[in-house]
């Protein structure tokens, strides 16, 4: 097991702060609060009186022309990247006033425009690049350091916006379609575009993509907020926003707010009464399923969520009570107390195993050791037991590398030049338990936008001829970035120069360090659709070795041509035969240690546009886990991701499914519902992409809810983690006999645990597969177990299945050698 250590209160406390920011920004105690005569929103008042609109309040990611604002509820920091301008405040005491302690903006010699740091007793402004007029030339010319600015409208807001359609079709939207295929784009919702769906449409559900947000609303007001695709009411209205307009839409169409549309305009209000509502709804929810989990005996935290109802319902009564006496802010903040009660209730109602993989990319931006720590406290808070730390990317390693140097290539990344960070990380990470598995780009190796003057990066600064090269790019001089993922450059997979600089920076990392995995990611090629312009790499290496194989300059190939499937395989050939030869490697120099790699679930989709093939990978035994990336904003979206993952490998590879909640910002209840998801879908874990968007209250729900127990990794020991995991097993039996399970069956169910749990102690790991498989049918023979107690029950004992047959492989049994 992981070594236990205070997680408790790593990350702030989010109803504290919550309340505190609410009593800031509403009017004082015991007053009624006067509605303006013109509702006009959220906005900033500077010390000249300039007005700055605010579109978002902690939105999910900071789109091109937004004016955003930060508030402790997102968490530490504002995670912004360097292009925009940002300024500090602190509250004053005052309603509405706050101090400008800093002001930096990307125009000015300052070396803080992004990423600041969110004051407990203050917000951030955030001004983003690309709008017009620049939302930045705000904060430059009109907000000042020392100077005292307004915020207004925060909490009790009106505000409104432009649909841009109503039901689309081909016919009444084309803004929403496809001009290459003439038809819609999913949903006919465009970019950046904000649509209305009713029945009226005759379509049962939105249609629209992952790439968006959506709420739900009935009889005018706001019931359901999340992903997409959602199912339009027959008595409601569902209202979907892409890029910035979905931005706006989660950060202003709260749970409970009303919603008004007339013709092409849409408007939100958020009111005393839309903070009742969403704390009566986040209680009923948490209530429910409180009393769901007792009735089908999950073993959850039902004390710690009692507690918190309790203290959600008092809160609510307050909050009407003030309500009733006119104190509006006074109710407004009570209600969002409650809420937060409420949501930590449900939080704890959510299971938590002892053994199963809890992943968490990190990009690191700390430079020294102390803030190496802060982090890692707050990812140990967070239940997390596995780091994928970037360790190699846009060319650039994270330590000093005598590889790199040897080759000519910039030595370390510059902002951590003076020490060894992935040193520090690795004894930070074991010093709390937790695995640190370095996260390594493979063949991509520069990116414009990060590299000074848009250039290629190191690796192609010193090796231009390493490039790989876009079909359009032919006879073009240097390197060119790829057209389909915009400003980023690959090497080429098939030239053997930059395969053995890669392969020996990662042998370099697995010899230095005592690390617990190596993570492989963009170990593919570069979107090579469409073929005519798009397709890679097309060197004068590639196509020489090609050529000499076949006999054909693949230049010259086209789909019709009988050889294109075999110029397709070659490329494929070329990454597979790379995951071999680091594997071979990895067997040699750390045997010890795990291999993964972050691919495409969909493996036509990787296949056909990447020449990834994974599920090749996992048979020939190349890796030990994949992590399947799940771009979906739903559970059910990375449920089938996970499905499509499983029926591929079977049950010879572990699965850690890669869901994308912090980056985009989903909500905590989606990041619990995602986890529980892929748990039901057969993977063996979760992680999460990234750390560096995760919210204080998304960590919160990690460390209240689904990680709230301690977990050890499967993949670090499988017949440990079957063991273990077996015994908590036949515990969730042994409590649940006589209500969810008869004393009989129970009796039948517990010999064959204890019966597996002796043969992997005895090493006998054929025996234990077949203990397991006779406990699954005693499950599925009854009809007497509660219905959700026996499916648990069913997903576990396959899953204990499936590690304890990869063990008697690895230990040469009838499966063979894994490795």
């Amino acid at each position: 097991m992981r070594k236990r250590s205070d997680r408790r209160r790593r990350w702030p406390l989010v109803i504290t702060l919550t309340a505190a920011l609410l009593a800031s920004i509403v009017t004082a105690p015991g007053t009624v609060a006067a509605p303006p005569e013109e509702p006009a929103g959220p906005r900033v008042v500077a010390a000249d009186g300039t007005v700055q609109t605010i579109d978002a309040i902690n939105p999910s990611s900071r789109t091109a022309g937004m004016f955003a604002l930060y508030t402790p509820d997102f968490g530490p920091s504002t995670k912004t990247n360097k292009f925009g301008g940002e300024a500090v405040l602190r509250e004053t005491g005052n309603p509405g006033s706050y101090e400008v302690l800093d002001v930096c903006t990307v125009f000015t010699n300052c070396s803080n425009p992004g990423d600041n740091a969110i004051p407990e007793d203050g917000v951030v402004l955030s001004a983003s690049p690309g709008g017009t007029p620049d939302v930045r030339t705000f904060l430059r010319d009109h907000v000042r350091a020392g100077e005292l600015i307004t915020l207004d409208d925060l909490t009790v807001r009106t505000v409104t916006e432009t649909i841009d359609a109503t039901d689309p079709t081909v016919e009444t939207h084309p803004a929403g379609v496809d001009p290459a295929s003439g038809k819609c784009f999913p949903g006919c919702r465009g970019g950046e575009q904000l649509i209305v769906y009713t029945t009226a449409s005759g379509r049962p559900t939105t249609e629209t993509n992952d790439f968006g947000y959506e709420v739900t609303v009935i009889d005018g007001r706001v019931t359901a907020r999340g992903g997409n695709n959602r199912e339009i009411p027959a008595d409601g209205l569902v209202i979907s926003g892409h890029g910035g307009r979905g931005a706006w839409l989660s950060s202003n169409a709260v749970l409970g707010a009303k919603v008004a549309v007339d013709g092409s305009t849409v408007t939100v209000t958020i009111d005393e009464s839309t903070y009742m509502y969403g704390a009566e709804q986040a209680l009923a929810r948490a209530e429910q399923s409180m009393t769901a989990a007792a009735e089908s005996c999950l073993i959850v935290d039902q004390q710690g969520a009692a507690t918190a109802a309790a203290e959600s319902r008092s809160l609510l009564n307050q909050a009407a009570e003030a309500s009733a006496a006119g104190n509006v802010d006074g109710s407004v903040t009570l209600a969002e107390q409650s809420r937060e009660s409420a949501e930590l209730a449900w939080y704890r109602t959510a299971e938590s195993r002892p053994v199963e993989g809890r992943g968490m990319w990190v990009r690191p931006t700390e430079t020294t050791p102390a803030q190496i720590e802060t982090t890692l406290d707050q990812l140990d808070a967070a239940g997390v037991n596995m780091v994928f730390l970037e360790t190699v990317f846009q060319g650039y390693t994270i330590y000093p590398s005598a590889v790199a140097t040897e080759y000519g290539i910039a030595p370390q990344r510059p902002e951590m030049a003076g020490f060894d960070p992935l040193q520090v990380w690795i004894d930070e990470a074991h010093a709390r338990g937790i695995e640190l598995h370095p996260w390594v780009h493979t063949f991509f190796v520069g990116a414009q936008s990060v590299n000074e003057n848009g250039g290629v990066g190191p690796v192609l600064e010193a090796h231009p001829e390493w490039a790989a090269v876009e079909r359009e790019d032919v006879g073009k001089t240097g390197p060119q970035p790829s057209s389909q993922e915009p400003g980023y450059y690959f090497v080429d997979p098939a030239m053997p120069e930059p395969r053995e600089y890669v392969k020996s920076v990662f042998t370099e990392i697995l010899t230095k360090y005592e690390v617990d995995g190596l993570h492989l990611d963009y170990i593919r090629y570069p979107v090579s659709q469409p073929w005519e312009t798009a397709s890679f790499s097309y060197s004068d290496y590639a196509r020489d070795a090609f050529a000499s194989e076949h006999g054909t300059d693949p230049y010259t190939l086209t789909p019709d041509d009988a050889l294109w499937e075999t110029w397709n395989a070659w490329r494929e050939e070329k990454v597979t035969s790379f995951v071999a030869e680091v594997r071979d490697m990895q067997l040699e120099v750390a045997p010890e240690i795990q291999m993964s790699a972050a691919v495409f679930p969909d493996p036509s989709d990787g296949l056909a546009k990447k020449f990834q093939n994974w599920a090749d990978w996992a048979d020939r035994g190349y890796v030990d886990v994949l992590t399947g990336m799940s771009f979906g904003t739903s559970a059910a979206s990375v449920a089938r991701d996970t499905e499509l993952m499983r029926e591929s490998v079977g049950d010879e590879n572990l699965l850690y499914t890669a869901t994308y909640g912090p980056f985009r910002g989903s909500t905590p209840d989606v990041l619990i519902e995602q986890t529980q998801a892929v748990r039901d879908a057969g993977s063996d874990g979760a992680a999460l992409f990234a750390y560096n968007q995760l919210s204080a209250a998304q960590a919160t729900a990690l460390e209240e809810g689904v990680f709230r127990a301690e977990a050890r990794t499967p993949h670090s020991d499988l017949v440990t983690a079957a063991r273990e995991a077996g015994q908590w097993t036949s515990g969730n039996v042994s409590s649940a006999t006589g209500t969810c399970i008869p004393e009989k069956t129970a009796k039948k169910l517990e010999k064959e645990l204890a019966g597996a749990d002796r043969f992997l102690e005895e090493g006998k790991t054929d025996q234990a597969v077949k203990a397991y498989g006779k406990a699954a049918e005693i499950v599925r023979g009854s009809s007497e177990i509660q219905l959700n107690f026996a499916a648990r029950l069913i997903r576990d004992l396959a899953m204990y299945q499936r590690w304890t047959e990869q063990a008697d492989a690895e230990h040469g049994g009838k499966g063979g050698p894994k490795r």
